[in-house]
């Protein structure tokens, strides 16, 4: 019997207490509010460029520029995080080929 694969939706996530922590990262189901959100192959963007246009431009088009985001972790798992954007496949291409600062 052949292994069921789960397609993983890629997400920016804002997360902490102020929702000021940005990560990227991907999950198996959209998140729900009050409930812990578990990302797959997670990074933080510690700064995005103006030319992003934002964090919906980040979402819809990918880094630009001057934007910093970190190295890749296998998982991490929030517990208070106060929105999430779903990320286009551009956008997560663009961020996976993204080089860490």
């Amino acid at each position: 019997m052949a292994k069921k694969t789960t397609k993983l939706i890629p997400i920016i996530l804002c997360a902490g207490e102020n929702g000021r922590a940005v990560l990227f990262g991907r999950v198996e189901k959209l998140p729900e509010p009050g409930q812990p959100v578990t990302l797959r192959d997670a990074r933080m963007v510690v700064y995005w460029s103006a030319e992003c246009g934002g964090l919906f431009g980040l979402a819809a088009s990918g880094p630009k520029t001057s934007t910093r985001i970190t190295r890749a972790v296998p998982s991490t798992c929030e517990t208070r995080w106060q929105e999430y954007v779903e990320a286009t496949p551009e956008a997560a291409a663009a961020i996976d080929a993204w080089q860490p600062c």
